[in-house]
C-alpha cells in the first residue's frame, strides 16, 4: 500500500534538491540527480479533473485546459499524475461539488486535486482553477483568470505553473519559451515555440542562413549569426517586435556563438576578425567595448557559455589539445583550465541554472556518435544522459534546471528534444526540423 503524503509541498521537494546539491560522494551523482524528478512510483499523486464548461461556447476551452494542464503538470515531475481512467465519475466544478472521500479511495487514491470551470463571456475565458489536498480537504490554491478566447492553451500553461509554485516552491516551465533554429540548405531561420513545441512562429525572416540564437537573460532579445551581408555576423533583435538592436558587424572573418552574460550587459562570442584563428571574446551588449579573451596561433575556440551563478566564468570548446574539449576561463582572461580531459570530442557545454552542471555533448574515444552528458563542475564525475540512437547534441537547460532541451538526428533529421535531468521523458517537440534549441522563462 502507498503511504499517504498529505504535506509534502514546499519540504519535500527542496529537501531533494538541497539533498542532491550537499553531498560530495562522486558515485552518488546519478542518484542525486534522479532526486530532482519524481518518478513514477514515488512522491505523491495528483489528479487533474476535467475541466467543466459553464456554458455551450466553453466546451472546447474546457476540453483544451484538461488536456494541456494534465501534461503541464506530468512533463513537471513534481508528482505522479493520476490517469484518467481512474477518475471517480464526480467532475467538480466547484469546491462544494468535490467529493473527496471518492478522489482519497481507490482507485484514484489522489493526494491532490486540480479542477476548475470555464465561461465564454463576450470575447473572453472567464476561467476558476483550484488545488486541494484531498485528504486533509485544505484549500491550497484558487484562483480567477481572464484570457482572451484564443488563449486557452496559455491560461493552462499558467495555472500549471502556480500550481507548481504552490507544491513546491519552485518555479515551473509552462509559460516559458524555446528559440531554435530550422531550415534546409542555406537557408534558415530563427523560431520561437512555447516549450511543449506548441504555437511556433518565425522570429526572423532574413531569407540567409540564421543561427547560434541566444536569448538575453530577460527574454525581450536573441542575439544570433546571420549570413545576410555574405559574412557571418551577429545581429540582435528585440523580442517579439524583432527590431534590430545595435552591435557592429565585422567586415572579415568567421563571427559566430553568441551568448548574453546573466546581468545583460555583455555578450560573450568567437571570431576570427583578427586572424586565421577563431578567438574567444567579450564585448558589451552593444558592441561599443570589445576585449579578446585568448589568442593562440591555429586554435579553434567556440560555443562560449557564461556560468548564471558566478556571472564570471566562461566555459568554452578548444582544441588547443588536439581535440576539442572543455575549457573555463574568467571573464577578463584570466585563470584558464581545462574541465574535460577524456580525449574525445565536446561541444556545446551549458551551464545548470545554479552553476553546478555542465550539460554537454561528447563523443567518446572509440564512440561513432554524440550523446548528452552531465558533468558536476566541483567533482568533475560525469553521467551520461542519452544513448541514441543517432547524434544527440546541443543541450540547453530550462530555467528551472530539472530539464533539457535538445537536438537529435535519431528520426533522420535534427529535431528538437526534452527529457528530464536525469536522461527520462524524452520527447519530441518539433516537426518541421530544428537545431540548437535556447530556452528561457
Amino acid at each position: 500500500m502507498r503511504a499517504r503524503r498529505t504535506a509534502w509541498c514546499v519540504p519535500w521537494v527542496i529537501g531533494l534538491l538541497v539533498s542532491a546539491s550537499s553531498s560530495q560522494q562522486p558515485q552518488d551523482l546519478r542518484q542525486q540527480i534522479g532526486k530532482i524528478i519524481v518518478t513514477p512510483g514515488s512522491g505523491p499523486s495528483l489528479a487533474v479533473a476535467e475541466w467543466v464548461p459553464r456554458n455551450e461556447p466553453a466546451v472546447p476551452a474546457a476540453t483544451l485546459i484538461t488536456q494541456v494542464l494534465a501534461q503541464d503538470l506530468d512533463f513537471a515531475r513534481i508528482a505522479n499524475i493520476v490517469g484518467k481512467s481512474l477518475h471517480p465519475s464526480n467532475r467538480p466544478a466547484r469546491p462544494e461539488q468535490v467529493d473527496f472521500t471518492a478522489w482519497s479511495a481507490d482507485p484514484a487514491r489522489a493526494d491532490y486535486l486540480v479542477f476548475g470551470n470555464v465561461s465564454v463571456i463576450g470575447q473572453e475565458l472567464v476561467i476558476e482553477a483550484y488545488l486541494y489536498d484531498v485528504q486533509a480537504r485544505n484549500r491550497l490554491y484558487a484562483r480567477q483568470y481572464r484570457f482572451p478566447t484564443a488563449q486557452a492553451r496559455r491560461a493552462a500553461h499558467q495555472i500549471a505553473d502556480e500550481i507548481v509554485k504552490t507544491l513546491t516552491g519552485l518555479d515551473g516551465v509552462a509559460t516559458s519559451r524555446i528559440a531554435f533554429v530550422s531550415g534546409q540548405g542555406r537557408h534558415s531561420e530563427i523560431y520561437v515555440m512555447d516549450y511543449d513545441g506548441a504555437n511556433v512562429r518565425p522570429f526572423t525572416r532574413d531569407g540567409s542562413t540564421a543561427l547560434f540564437p541566444a536569448w538575453s537573460p530577460d527574454g525581450r532579445k536573441i542575439a544570433y549569426v546571420s549570413f545576410m551581408t555574405g559574412i557571418p555576423n551577429i545581429h540582435i533583435r528585440s523580442y517579439p517586435e524583432g527590431i534590430p538592436l545595435p552591435f557592429p558587424t565585422f567586415p572579415q572573418g568567421t563571427t559566430i556563438s553568441p551568448v548574453f552574460s546573466p546581468d545583460g550587459r555583455w555578450i560573450a562570442f568567437c571570431s576570427s576578425k583578427d586572424s586565421n584563428s577563431t578567438q574567444l571574446y567579450v564585448a558589451s551588449a552593444d558592441g561599443s567595448v570589445i576585449r579578446q579573451l585568448t589568442n593562440e596561433r591555429g586554435v579553434i575556440h567556440s560555443s562560449p557559455r557564461w556560468n548564471p551563478r558566478t556571472g564570471r566564468e566562461i566555459a568554452f570548446i578548444s582544441n588547443r589539445s588536439g581535440t576539442p574539449q572543455i575549457y573555463i576561463i574568467d571573464a577578463d582572461g584570466a585563470n584558464l583550465r581545462r574541465l574535460l580531459d577524456r580525449g574525445g570530442f565536446a561541444d556545446s557545454p551549458a551551464w545548470s541554472p545554479d552553476g553546478r552542471f555542465l550539460a554537454f555533448a561528447w563523443r567518446p574515444p572509440q564512440a561513432s556518435r554524440f550523446d548528452i552528458f552531465l558533468m558536476d563542475v566541483a567533482t568533475r564525475q560525469i553521467v551520461q544522459l542519452t544513448d541514441g540512437p543517432g547524434d544527440n547534441e546541443s543541450p540547453a537547460w530550462a530555467p528551472n534546471g530539472r530539464h533539457l532541451a535538445f537536438q537529435s538526428n535519431r528520426t533522420g533529421r535534427f529535431e528538437i528534444y526534452l527529457m528530464h535531468i536525469d536522461g527520462t521523458g524524452v520527447r519530441q517537440i518539433t516537426q518541421i526540423g530544428g537545431r540548437s534549441p535556447t530556452w528561457v522563462r
